[in-house]
């Protein structure tokens, strides 16, 4: 039996086709590569959408660079016995293996598999158990597509009339407005200074700290007040020797820093630890799964198969400690969540760092699949865990707090190994987590002590208040995906539209800048878009494309409703578009006009008898200068010509000779 197999990825045919000819020798394989989506939505119709507004249906055209493979395609399909549609697991290849099916009108025997990881075993198991298209996935990804292309389209249109800018987004630009609102809200923060107290005996490991004053109120918090320096020094000076304990409390702890790998954990991680742009972190995931290291990048999930967690438990078991495994996190499920994918972890996890090291020659493949394998390993072993001690005190009204770790079992932390980078532990907020031992302070654990300290002992120091951090790429994924904005696939992409359209600028490991057209943007977008780009209503698309997926939800009204609330309203806008510059030739209203550069305006007189046709163009200082036309001189134009025409008999000439 012939089989033709088609693939996303050229650099995926081999291995496949290895692994079905060993698996199942009886067939003849023909496996291609469509290189992804072999088609898109036509630039046609009202506003460019290149869709039937009344049935939301979509008028796809080839891209013309697959007009090679589709022909290879067909051709092999007329005489294939069986088809089977092998892309990427997610809406984006549920929908290619749709487009791709379409090629073959009169076949009747088409089928798709899915597979998590390039391995004999997933490929042989797809192969078991054929399955026919999922049309829900399809409408979901269709339905993306037609909602970015309204959004994206219709507003865009406004913004480049109104003020030159060239794009909006869906998602990119509640993105860029949570990077402007930050920014805006570092600009305008306004520093404090105040004092902290402090009672420090470092021979008795006394460290204790100010927490409320007489009145029971907390000291040095935004919402209630800080110690200045008068206030400091009346404390002190009220302030005994004696400090009575009135509160003990002890609980276990155990730290996992380690956690299962989501596209967005990865990510994240890759920035904090590796120091990677998440466009190096994808493109490394996609080779090591496209190699069959890893399973696939493209998943909100954070669980492993069963059978990974036994191979997972083996391997600790023989190299380490039975006692040292334990099953990973379980946290709430995802409400976002799509496809029920495995989380990202290593294929095989025998293949260690080091043996890995002899099959990739690539260093940043290496250190990509490091990370994922060790945060994979820890992720199922023990943290370290013991108890957290802390003492209340009350001197003369004054309540002041001290803390202790007791580390009892170091778990992961024991492990010695040579690299680094891969293994630094991180908090949620993506800081080095600082291992300490701290000495024991010489309390009693319980209540009912007392501690004479004497007063040389306090300390008065200077503190000030900091403003939120900036983001950087890390920590950006994370807000979109705690706002629910955005999914696997598109984390990535976000970025790299803001700056290419050069809202953004973010240098390598560095934290992310508006720049003055992001701001420009912004501030349009968010004065006239405002319903269409709040936050809430973003995610509330995501749920609304999530719940396609489940074949539950009418996404044709859906679509109509937006497009037309949409279109109203930007014909407003877009007929109010008139800047308040003034055309100094005939005193007509400016207004912005496209540039491939710096941003233009031109003569709002263009449609009347006059047709003043003046244009001018920002300059890098913020000032707007005449655009004239240069025009060469009539004998330039004509020693011009006369060569042009010499050659082009010369040319004619030679090609005869031949």
């Amino acid at each position: 039996m012939k089989v033709l197999v088609l693939l996303e990825s050229p650099s995926k045919i081999d291995k496949i086709k290895h692994y079905l000819e060993e698996s199942f020798p009886e067939n003849q394989y023909v496996v291609l590569a469509s290189g992804g989506h072999i088609n898109s939505i036509a630039d046609k119709g009202t506003w460019g959408l290149g869709i039937d507004l009344e049935t939301m249906q979509p008028n796809f055209v080839t891209d013309s660079s697959k007009k090679k493979i589709i022909s290879q395609i067909k051709k092999e399909g007329k005489t294939a016995d069986l088809i089977i549609l092998a892309s990427d697991p997610d809406r984006e290849g549920e929908a290619i293996a749709y487009h791709l099916a379409n090629l073959f009108k009169d076949h009747t025997n088409i089928k798709r598999i899915t597979f998590n990881e390039i391995t004999s075993e997933a490929i042989t198991n797809a192969f078991k158990n054929l399955r026919d298209i999922d049309m829900n996935l399809v409408n979901a990804q269709i339905s993306r597509q037609i909602l970015d292309k309204i959004i994206g389209y219709l507003v865009s249109k406004s913004l480049q009339k109104s003020t030159g800018l060239m794009s909006a987004g869906r998602v990119q630009t509640p993105a860029l407005n949570i990077l402007t609102t930050r920014d805006t809200l570092i600009k305008n923060f306004k520093e404090v200074l105040y004092k902290k107290i402090f009672v420090i005996e470092p021979k008795r490991a006394i460290n204790l700290s100010l927490t409320k004053d007489k009145n029971n109120v907390l000291v040095n918090t935004e919402k209630i007040y800080y110690i200045d320096e008068k206030q400091a020094k009346v404390i002190v000076d009220e302030l005994g020797v004696i400090y009575k304990c009135t509160d003990y409390k002890s609980t276990a702890y155990e730290t996992r820093s380690f956690k299962p790998y989501s596209t967005a954990g990865l990510l994240q991680d890759g920035f904090n630890k590796l120091k990677l742009s998440t466009s190096q972190i994808t493109l490394a995931a996609q080779k090591l799964y496209e190699l069959g290291y890893i399973t696939y990048i493209r998943t909100d999930s954070v669980k492993y198969s069963q059978q990974f967690i036994n191979e997972a438990k083996d391997y600790i078991t023989k190299n380490y400690s039975s006692d040292l495994f334990k099953d990973p996190i379980v946290g709430k499920k995802d409400q976002n969540s799509q496809e029920a994918h495995e989380s990202i972890r290593p294929t095989n996890i025998w293949l260690t760092p080091e043996k890995a090291s002899l099959e990739i020659d690539d260093s940043l493949l290496q250190r990509v699949y490091n990370l994922i394998w060790w945060n994979s390993i820890k992720s199922l072993m023990k943290g370290p865990s013991g108890f957290n001690h802390r003492w209340t005190f009350n001197n003369n009204g004054y309540e002041f707090k001290q803390s202790w770790q007791e580390v009892k079992d170091l778990g992961y932390q024991a492990i010695k190994h040579s690299s680094s980078d891969e293994n630094i532990e991180l908090t949620d907020d993506g800081e080095e987590v600082v291992k300490t031992k701290d000495q024991k302070p010489e309390y009693q654990f319980n209540s009912d002590f007392e501690v004479n300290i004497s007063k040389e002992f306090i300390r008065i120091e200077d503190a000030k208040t900091n403003p939120p951090k900036m983001f950087n790429q890390a920590s950006l994924i994370k807000e979109l995906k705690n706002l629910g904005i955005g999914r696997p696939s598109t984390y990535n992409p976000i970025l790299t539209k803001l700056k290419d359209r050069e809202y953004v600028e973010y240098p390598k490991s560095k934290p992310i800048n508006v720049t003055n057209k992001g701001y420009s943007a912004n501030d349009y977008l968010y004065g006239h878009y405002t319903d269409f780009f709040n936050l809430n209503y973003t995610a509330e698309m995501e749920e609304k494309l999530d719940e396609i997926t489940k074949g539950n939800f009418d996404y044709v009204n859906w679509l109509k409703d937006i497009y037309e609330a949409l279109n109203i309203k930007v014909k407003k806008e877009i007929g109010e578009a008139k800047t308040e510059a003034i055309c100094p030739r005939c005193g007509a209203n400016l207004v912005y006009i496209k540039s491939r550069f710096n941003r233009g305006r031109g003569c709002s007189n263009f449609t009347s008898e006059i047709k003043c046709g003046y244009r001018e163009y920002e300059q890098p200082d913020g000032t707007w200068k005449e655009y004239i036309k240069e025009e060469k001189p009539a004998d330039q134009d004509s020693n011009q010509e006369k060569v042009t025409k010499k050659k082009t008999k010369s040319t004619k000439t030679t090609k005869s000779k031949k």
